[in-house]
């Protein structure tokens, strides 16, 4: 067994530059005026309110999936094929992809 000591080490903020929360914000401004967002605890969620007061929340299942849940959604939606975005670009690609769901559910 590999001692912590002979893993590779990151730089915080480097595996993993943006947090769930910031693609619920990319979202919000996509959607534009009226929507809003907020992290939910240490950005591992994130929550978009809709103009009429709805919040939609994502965030990161258990099998590391991308989720979609809308204020009345029984079962969420998930980005499934889906990667954790490392430039603004692939921010704003995933962030797309959550405001087409945010749109259908609600």
């Amino acid at each position: 067994m590999a001692s912590l000591d002979s893993l590779e080490k990151e730089a915080p903020g480097t595996e993993y530059p943006y947090a769930v929360s910031d693609i619920a914000r990319k979202a919000a401004e996509l959607l534009g005026q009226g929507w809003g967002s907020e992290s939910g605890y240490w950005g591992v969620t994130g929550q978009i309110h809709t103009p009429d007061g709805y919040t939609v929340t994502i965030g990161i299942d258990h099998e590391g999936d991308l989720y979609v849940n809308g204020p009345t959604s029984l079962e969420p939606v998930y980005l499934e094929d889906e990667s954790a975005p490392h430039s603004e670009e692939e921010l704003t690609v995933l962030a797309t992809l959550v405001v087409k769901i945010v749109r259908e559910i609600v």
